[in-house]
């Protein structure tokens, strides 16, 4: 039975598969092309699933994939019990507070019922608290940026990477509430069952990334 890794699709995967061709885990290009489930890698007997960030803790976590890589965010969202063995360095972002341009926190402080729209309620809430700031959270998976165009939030909580998408929302960021990066995974069941055969593999695919 194959070992499987789980690798996220969209951003952290644009730029950490490059990383990864001419390595032991290099993913089978002609099986990347077609819709199999399980993409074999340069490794026999180790095969990766590409998954939607948002789903690949659990996949981890069940036991399904033995090790996986995810954004921090994704984690910190979470409520996945998953062993964290190293920060990978990619995909970096900063977690920011935005609000249309002239907005500044001490004036979104003032309002008597402050809108905060966001998908990643559960950081925003922490923010929140250790800021003694009390808001209705809004929660939005997509278009974020839209909902202080159009009166549906006060400001958001986004992850930023250049600001592009910011400012051509007429946005910028008021607070950086922190910053997110990928992370190397396990399922704690199958490290620390088959420690000889996905430790090693860890050590792989870290020096693969770190080193890329």
């Amino acid at each position: 039975m194959s070992i499987l890794i789980a690798l996220p699709k969209g951003r952290i995967a644009d730029e950490m598969l490059p990383m990864l061709s001419n390595t032991p885990l290099a993913l089978n290009e002609k099986a990347m092309r077609s819709r199999v489930l399980h993409i074999p890698t340069a490794t026999p007997g180790v095969e990766a699933l590409l998954l939607k960030g948002s789903d690949l803790p659990r996949y981890v976590a069940g036991g399904v994939a033995a090790l996986g890589v995810v954004g921090s965010d994704t984690l910190d969202e979470s409520e996945v019990n998953l062993l964290e063995l190293a920060d990978l360095k990619l995909g970096v972002c900063r977690l920011s507070l935005c609000a249309p341009k002239g907005v500044t926190l001490d004036s979104l402080r003032m309002k008597p019922h402050l809108r905060i729209a966001t998908k990643y309620t559960r950081m925003t809430r922490t923010w929140l608290k250790s800021q003694d700031l009390t808001a209705e959270l809004v929660p939005l998976q997509s278009s974020v940026e839209l909902a202080p165009i159009l009166g549906l939030a006060d400001a958001i909580v986004d992850l930023v990477q250049t600001g592009g998408t910011l400012k051509a929302h007429g946005l910028v960021e008021v607070e950086i509430m922190g910053r997110t990066s990928a992370r190397l995974v396990a399922s704690r069941g199958a490290y620390l069952s088959e420690p000889t055969q996905i430790a090693p593999l860890a050590r792989l695919l870290t020096k693969a990334l770190q080193q890329g």
